[in-house]
């Protein structure tokens, strides 16, 4: 699904005057991969005012899309902060029309979160580049060990703290998913993804993890 720039009027914040430019309202990174670094750079809706030189970012609302991770984020403007409460259910109500309609041929299976400001969706980005990094290492670590590699459901997996890959276990048990996960760590890698990972499907009455 394309990323989608509307054209709209802006006004300068420094010099006020008015000027027509193109704002991004959907971002989908996994069609647009340099839209991604644009939100690490700080640079997505990013303006020039073409009367006094001015840089500033936009303040529209858009919605930032990365399949492969499944992250959906709203993103408000960082002014509207007090406003939380009626946004997020005005984010869960547009989330539930577009998932009926636009979303539809995507098969979404991950909820929406919600920042405020660039500044907090490049934070969410950067965490979430972080643990994709990670977990490619834990990745290539349980290959070189000849183990077999299981992907967590991304969404599950966030919200734990966990990495998005794993040794897969000799069964579908957590204790045989926490024992994969000791190989890789005592082969020398250091992922404190994983180890947390191995510590909760260690615990009592763990569960098996939610794979892909």
């Amino acid at each position: 699904m394309r990323s989608i720039k509307l054209n709209q009027t802006l006004t300068c914040p420094n010099c006020a005057e008015p000027f027509d430019a193109e704002q991004w309202t959907f971002v989908n990174v996994t069609p647009n991969p340099e839209l991604k670094d644009a939100a690490l750079g700080g640079e997505l809706n990013l303006f020039c005012c073409p009367h006094c030189s001015t840089f500033f970012h936009g303040e529209n609302d858009f919605v930032y899309l990365d399949e492969q991770a499944s992250l959906l984020i709203f993103v408000f403007s960082d002014k509207n902060q007090q406003d939380k409460k009626e946004l997020l259910a005005k984010m869960q109500h547009d989330y539930e029309q577009l998932r009926d309609t636009v979303f539809k041929q995507l098969n979404l299976d991950f909820g929406p979160m919600c920042v405020f400001g660039l500044e907090e969706l490049k934070e969410v980005v950067e965490k979430e580049q972080q643990r994709t990094d990670e977990s490619e290492a834990i990745a290539a670590a349980a290959a070189a060990l000849g183990l077999k590699v299981a992907r967590l459901k991304p969404e599950w997996a966030r919200e734990r703290g966990f990495p998005l890959y794993t040794a897969a276990g000799t069964d579908e048990t957590a204790a045989s998913y926490a024992g994969s996960a000791r190989k890789v760590l005592k082969s020398g890698l250091k992922s404190p993804l994983l180890k947390h990972f191995a510590e909760k499907m260690e615990g009592d009455g763990a569960k098996a993890p939610e794979v892909l």
